[in-house]
């Protein structure tokens, strides 16, 4: 197969799946790996490929989830040791090509599920929410935005108008960042965006998604914060698989699970008829969300 053929098939899979390219980051940096046309590469781009086509083309059951995400899993396992241990790994850490699989794999999950639901929903990666919107006085009135771009979300997409400006305003119903590696740092600034994003949309819930750790958990309390949950999904802190990469461990399939039902029950409580105040009041809660 040459590299014309290689980014056709990337390309007419996309298609065929009805996928645009935001929810394909892997896919995207594949095509753009192949229009490099390295002759020396081509044997080894025809292997990554053929793991890459066993990912996307698993058979999707909505009557049984839990199946396809297994099988996805296992085999995001295996396409992410070809590049592993580190020296294996024939792209830089700017080309973000290895941090890509784990995005792509959560927008393939989700936007099965979506799609089963048949709600108007977009599963993006990559994606800018807005954390601030001001409205501004100023030449009649105008609207200013302060995003913050996130891996993965899955957004209700709806646009915004004031006068004559008029802006292209999702509403995340769950937001996730994704990191290799999470540290103190990292964190902190995360903590913050979420803060302000949540005060626009209480509705979204945000997750963060790293493979492994590197701070103590023991010195902090992240349950105080916005963040919905931090799932480390290979189980283990960066600092074992640097002494020893043969002991990493694989994407943990259960967590994996977990997140995609955690979305399915935020939409089911999205889409839920909300109860009048007559009910309400016989129940003695107003909120409703316990």
């Amino acid at each position: 197969m040459n590299y014309d053929e290689m980014i056709t098939t990337v390309n007419d899979l996309n298609i065929t799946q009805g996928l645009p390219r935001e929810a394909v980051p892997h896919g995207n940096n594949l095509v753009h790996q192949f229009r490099k046309r390295q002759i020396d590469r081509m044997d080894m781009y025809e292997e990554i490929l053929a793991l890459y086509l066993d990912i996307r083309q698993i058979p999707f059951e909505e009557t049984d989830v839990a199946s396809y995400i297994g099988l996805i899993v296992e085999r995001v396992n295996q396409y992410m040791d070809y590049f592993w241990p580190p020296a294996n790994n024939p792209f830089s850490h700017q080309a973000d090509f290895t941090s890509s699989i784990i995005p792509e794999m959560l927008c393939l999950i989700f936007n099965h599920v979506i799609q089963s639901t048949g709600l108007n929903l977009e599963v993006s990666a990559q994606k800018d929410l807005t954390i601030e919107c001001i409205f501004d006085i100023v030449g009649g009135g105008e609207m200013r935005f302060k995003n913050k771009r996130v891996d993965v979300a899955v957004v209700e997409p709806c646009k915004l108008s004031l006068n004559e400006q008029t802006t292209e305003f999702p509403i995340p119903l769950l937001a996730i960042e994704c990191k290799t590696n999470l540290d103190k740092n990292m964190l902190s600034g995360i903590e913050h965006s979420v803060a302000e994003m949540k005060k626009t949309f209480p509705n979204c819930q945000y997750f963060v998604i790293t493979e492994c750790s590197d701070f103590n958990v023991k010195k902090s309390n992240y349950a105080s914060s916005g963040i919905d949950e931090i799932y480390i999904i290979r189980k283990q802190k960066r600092g074992v698989i640097r002494r020893a990469p043969d002991l990493r461990n694989p994407i943990d399939v259960s967590l994996i699970c977990e997140i995609t039902e955690a979305l399915i029950d935020n939409i089911n409580a999205v889409c839920s008829i909300n109860d009048d105040l007559l009910t309400r009041m016989q129940n003695g809660k107003l909120i409703g969300r316990i």
